[in-house]
């Protein structure tokens, strides 16, 4: 009788527990995705910036946005850095 009755305040604190980290972790992915959107926007912007000012410094805004770029397309491939 007792053991039945551990076994199940066992139970569900084991199931509190799974829903106390699953809305955790839930929570840290949308933080994620707020802080990744925030920093594709301000890469879009620098993007904007080396392309509308390209005549002042041709040279360094091709750099700006050929490295954006290139780092664009390695996340797209789900790459490392080198």
């Amino acid at each position: 009788m007792i053991a039945a009755v551990i076994a199940g305040v066992v139970a569900a604190v084991a199931v509190v527990l799974v829903l106390f980290f699953r809305s955790k972790a839930r929570e840290q992915v949308f933080a994620a995705q707020a802080e990744t959107a925030r920093l594709r926007a301000v890469l879009d912007d620098v993007k904007e910036v080396a392309w509308g000012n390209r005549d002042i410094a041709p040279e360094l805004s091709t750099i700006v946005i050929d490295t954006i770029r290139t780092g664009e397309e390695r996340l797209g491939r789900r790459e490392l850095p080198g």
